[in-house]
């Protein structure tokens, strides 16, 4: 009778235990193969999921995050993600020494700005996605554009001020959208991604460059207006990812309509 009542009193807390995971948001979840194969590539050099903390779960080198001001996590497309307020008051930073490749590679999160609309409309303006300082004084960027003067709503990662300009369409408030951007110096080629379909194709602008990553930054830049979003599953990767693994990383975890 007395191993009964320690089983049912296992059974019962282990239900319980259950129940308040479940609660956190930290309930187990069914694995996406796709993601799993992702993660064990043996050219993955950083990985941050978001979920409880700013911290990559996997890195080559420089794990630790810091979280400058505010922030919080919050439901995202896998897990838990990060949300960071309006411009100055909460950004991430990372020293990205060996954390990422600038011969080849890939980088690639989800994101969800807190703003667009027709306030932002009446003027012209510019916002950091993400910023990461080369060892060479440049930089490499995602940004966004708006202009009421040329051609509205474009997307451009840039190197230094040399930029590729995509045209794009006005992005709604609090909808995640996935950015992704190979390069391969090798073959002169960098594409962009936006939720899984390719819109870029340019030469490298940095080619035949000995440059490294530095620090990569997040929610904040000097003198640009930056991104006020959330962000989730932030992948770097040693080698350009082909067109059909970024689709079906997509496919296989962007968030029901």
């Amino acid at each position: 009778m007395f191993i009964r009542r320690n089983k049912l009193m296992i059974i019962l807390i282990g239900l319980v235990l259950c129940g308040m995971l479940a609660g956190s948001g930290y309930a187990a979840e069914e694995k996406n193969p796709v993601r799993e194969k992702l993660l064990a590539d043996k050219s993955l050099l950083f990985f941050a999921p978001f979920d409880f903390s700013v911290d990559a779960e996997q890195a080559a080198h420089h794990k630790t995050g810091r979280l400058n001001g505010e922030g919080e996590f919050v439901p995202g497309v896998v897990g838990n993600a990060i949300s960071l307020p309006e411009s100055g008051k909460g950004a991430i930073s990372y020293n990205f020494s060996d954390n990422i490749d600038m011969k080849a590679g890939t980088m690639m999160f989800w994101f969800k700005p807190h703003w667009w609309g027709d306030e932002l409309e009446e003027k012209s303006f510019r916002r950091c996605l993400m910023w990461l300082g080369l060892s060479d004084g440049k930089y490499f960027a995602f940004y966004r554009t708006f202009s009421r003067k040329a051609a509205p709503y474009a997307l451009y990662m840039a190197y230094q001020n040399y930029g590729t300009q995509i045209q794009s369409r006005a992005w709604k408030k609090n909808q995640w959208l996935h950015l992704a951007a190979t390069w391969d110096t090798q073959f002169d080629k960098y594409i962009i991604y936006v939720d899984g379909r390719q819109v870029l194709s340019a030469p490298v602008q940095w080619k035949g460059k000995e440059i490294e990553g530095r620090n990569l930054g997040l929610g904040r830049y000097y003198g640009v207006d930056v991104i006020d979003a959330a962000y989730d599953e932030f992948f770097v990767f040693g080698r350009p990812l082909a067109a059909e693994e970024v689709k079906s990383y997509y496919d296989a975890t962007k968030p029901a309509d």
